[in-house]
């Protein structure tokens, strides 16, 4: 299984191991399990497939989440679906380390456990199928191996991971210690049960229900939403928004807060869950009315429809019992101004709380800004959408404290007893190989570099401003949080800033100090696999009676100017005196084709810049106090 999907190699550097849920297995295991397609709409994610992301994403913090849950309504059967497939992506299967991370991952699935078990791992969590780079593992057809895969996504960025409903539950001995069932015919949870006309009850509560949402007759008109948050109070019976939303155009609503649909206690809902007096497990399939009891009570409702929305975190039963925030695209079938209502079958008299709701427009918005409190523990979500398969610089900065005498920015943090700021800070004392205490990026760590680092140490100590280039397959907002397991004592915000990158046209011209061993960087950003023509002209002099330029060098001795690359190089391996590109020395080629040009010291360089971001150039030295001179660098974008 291992040798067909990637070749075995030396394991990356940031690899962890994979953690089990238990410290021991006894001797039984499941079989190979059988496959399980996609056969009810249940689109939250289950709780085994959380969790194992969360360890396979601890293992490879390099790696990240392409998400669980898929809409009902995207084409094609699918366990994402059923929220018991798990994408786990930050992977190129162009790249060695990657297909060595990927090969770690399955050699730790199928090896054999203590007894002899083969596909120990896999077995034991119920998987049934991995599709990775044009090929498919079914464990339903193990003996096979990997197999061609022939479907529209080659799976070249990502590991589609699926699970049996078993497993998905967290009911395999992985999780329990007892065997589960993997079965090719599983029991899958019961669809939800269409709207009936209510029975009067025998005996018990004899008080007629109050009706379920239904849609208004008709949509009033308004001003076009584009990001609006309405507070939806226990005892209304409604609440309208002010803009109006447009028929086709998807929206992305986020419903936060609790309420109580009662006077007594543990008579408390959110958005999508419950409890009850007899019941204080939160459930998002609750009945509280004799009349109605297979009815779905306490749901979020727009304009008659409700939502099924997705926890920020699930905590079991699709409920966020630690943020109670839910999130749900909604593509509204007719344009205008929509109402929002929870259904409270008993009455709304006794009713207290409130819920906040946040509708936001998938319009593409090129610049956004917006702030983010350390203690959201859900985050703050922008005002706008990013457009699938642009290019965005995403900034942060700001500090936020999360008490005890502890402060982060965006990537690294200090504390009382280690005063120097660190991106490796270790918060969570049960995964002590974790990074926290930074930024999240749709709940998925993400590498920021520094605009100014301080020292090589990679943090901006001195302005605590950091960047990152976001390319979404997918147009939708983003949301970002401080990641911090405790954050209701933090205090202070880190602000946000959003950028689509346009690939500037005409020229600019950077002057590089010679005396500065930071260099100088372009005031514009530049796409990353776009050409550009760089001309530099100038001379410095690099110490007494010794002159530079891009490429070549002259001295009171050696008055002839000559290339100088088999000079020295400085600590990066730059030769000495060359003009670096990217922090890289580089080729530069003067007119003619001859190798120095001593009468105007001009060169050119068709450049190539694999990220996005500033172009950085500098002087490769290793003495910057002595130098005096600037030269000027001219970048013009080809095509």
């Amino acid at each position: 299984m291992l040798a067909t999907v990637a070749a075995v190699g030396a394991a990356p550097a940031e690899a962890r191991r994979i953690a089990s849920a238990r410290s021991s297995y006894a001797l039984a295991i499941e079989p190979l399990a059988g496959y399980q397609g996609q056969t009810t709409c249940s689109p939250w994610a289950k709780p085994g497939v959380v969790d194992m992301s969360q360890r396979l994403l601890r293992a490879f913090p390099t790696t990240r989440s392409l998400g669980i849950v898929r809409a009902c309504s995207v084409g094609g059967q699918s366990e994402h679906k059923e929220g018991r497939a798990f994408d786990w992506g930050g992977l190129n299967s162009h790249s060695a380390k990657d297909r060595a991370r990927v090969a770690r991952f399955v050699h730790w699935l199928d090896k054999p456990d203590k007894y002899g078990n083969t596909y120990a791992h896999a077995r034991r969590l119920g998987i049934q199928y991995l599709i990775w780079n044009h090929k498919i593992w079914g464990s339903y057809a193990a003996s096979s191996g990997w197999r061609k895969y022939t479907g529209a996504d080659p799976h070249t960025n990502h590991v589609h991971i699926s699970f049996t409903w078993a497993g998905a539950r967290k009911k395999t001995s992985f999780w329990t210690g007892k065997v589960g069932n993997v079965a090719a015919t599983p029991t899958p949870p019961k669809p939800p049960t269409p709207p009936t006309p209510p029975t009067p009850p025998v005996g018990g509560d004899t008080t007629p229900p109050r009706p379920e949402p239904v849609p208004m007759p008709t949509l009033k008109p308004g001003p076009v939403l584009a990001d609006e948050t309405v507070t939806l109070a226990g005892t209304d019976a409604g609440i309208t928004t002010v803009g109006a939303l447009t028929a086709g155009q998807p929206y992305l609503i986020e419903a936060s807060g609790t309420w109580k649909w009662g006077t007594r206690v543990n008579e408390i809902a959110d958005a999508e869950c419950s409890t009850a007096p007899h019941d204080k497990t939160w459930r998002r399939d609750r009945s509280v009315h004799s009349w109605q009891p297979t009815s779905d009570h306490l749901d979020l409702y727009v304009d008659g429809n409700d939502l099924s929305a997705d926890p920020d975190t699930d905590t079991g039963e699709g409920c966020d019992t630690a943020n109670h925030t839910y999130r749900w695209t909604y593509t509204p079938q007719r344009t205008g101004r929509v109402k929002f209502a929870s259904w409270d079958p008993t009455t709304l008299t006794d009713n207290s709380g409130a819920l906040t709701i946040r509708v936001i427009s998938s319009t593409p918005v090129d610049q956004m800004t917006w702030s983010v409190p350390g203690n959201a523990g859900a985050g703050v979500t922008s005002p706008g959408a990013l457009a699938a398969n642009e290019t965005y610089i995403v900034t942060v900065s700001g500090t936020v404290s999360v008490g005890g005498g502890v402060t982060t920015d965006a990537e690294c943090s200090t504390t009382p007893t280690d005063p120097v700021w660190r991106r490796d800070r270790v918060a969570d004392v049960a995964y002590p190989g974790s990074e926290r205490l930074d930024v999240l990026l749709d709940k998925q760590a993400t590498t920021l570099t520094p605009v100014t680092d301080s020292g090589g140490s990679s943090c901006d100590v001195a302005d605590h401003v950091y960047r990152t280039v976001v390319r979404p397959r997918d147009t939708r907002p983003i949301n970002l949080r401080v990641d911090d397991l405790t954050p209701q004592d933090n205090t202070g915000a880190l602000t946000v800033t959003t950028t689509r990158v346009v690939q500037p046209t005409g020229a600019e011209t950077v002057a590089v100090d010679s005396k500065s061993a930071a260099g100088a960087r372009t005031a514009r950003i530049y796409k990353g696999g776009m050409t550009v023509r760089l001309t530099v002209v100038g001379t410095y002099a690099f110490a007494a009676g010794k002159v530079a330029d891009a490429e070549c060098t002259s001295t009171t001795a050696a008055p002839n100017w000559h290339d100088p690359q088999a000079g020295g190089v400085d600590a990066a391996g730059n030769s000495l005196r060359d003009v670096t590109v990217g922090g890289r020395s580089r080729v530069w080629a003067a007119a003619g084709g001859a190798e120095c040009d001593a009468a105007h010291h001009t060169y050119t360089l068709t450049y190539t810049p694999g990220t996005t971001g500033p172009l950085p150039f500098g002087v490769a030295d290793t003495s910057y106090g002595d130098n005096v001179g600037t030269l000027s660098v001219t970048v013009v974008p080809v095509g």
